[in-house]
């Protein structure tokens, strides 16, 4: 009988060390730098972003906030896939883009740049232009402080 009980307590011990043990999955997915610039023409936001930390990070997405009262609205991301989606018109005007990057390799070195544009601001000089980006994914983010960045800073 004491052998069965001892048996089962080792077993029991060896579950829970394994299930004790279990890797945890953490991204750090980040803002690097946001950058914005003002033409006759246009008004664009350039947003480099890279995850640091030990895993992938899945499902991957990006919000870049736009200037006040601009239009047309459109976005494109090189480094690496993903697709960028304008957001609806409201009135007459759209206010940001959403990227989809799916899964963002670790490393410091991978990096993806979005850059969004649109037309200048209608706003007025009380409005100077500006813009934001936020980052997220499906995985745990170990450090939050790096997801999000404006410009000017």
């Amino acid at each position: 009988m004491w052998k069965s009980i001892l048996t089962a307590l080792i077993a029991g011990l060896a579950v829970q060390e394994s299930a004790l043990g279990q890797a945890v999955s953490s991204a750090d997915v980040n803002i690097v730098s946001v950058t914005g610039a003002l033409s006759a023409q246009d008004f664009s936001c350039t947003v480099v972003i890279n995850n640091q930390n030990d895993d992938d990070s899945r499902l991957t997405r990006v919000i870049v906030l736009m200037p006040l009262q601009v239009r047309k609205v459109r976005g494109r991301v090189s480094g690496g896939p993903g697709r960028c989606s304008a957001a609806p018109v409201v009135g007459t005007f759209q206010a940001y883009a959403t990227c989809d990057l799916g899964t963002l390799p670790q490393g410091p070195s991978v990096r993806r740049t979005i850059t969004v544009t649109s037309t200048p601001s209608t706003a007025g000089a009380n409005y100077p232009p500006s813009c934001s980006a936020f980052i997220y994914s499906a995985v745990g983010d170990i450090q939050k402080k790096n997801n999000y960045m404006a410009w000017p800073p």
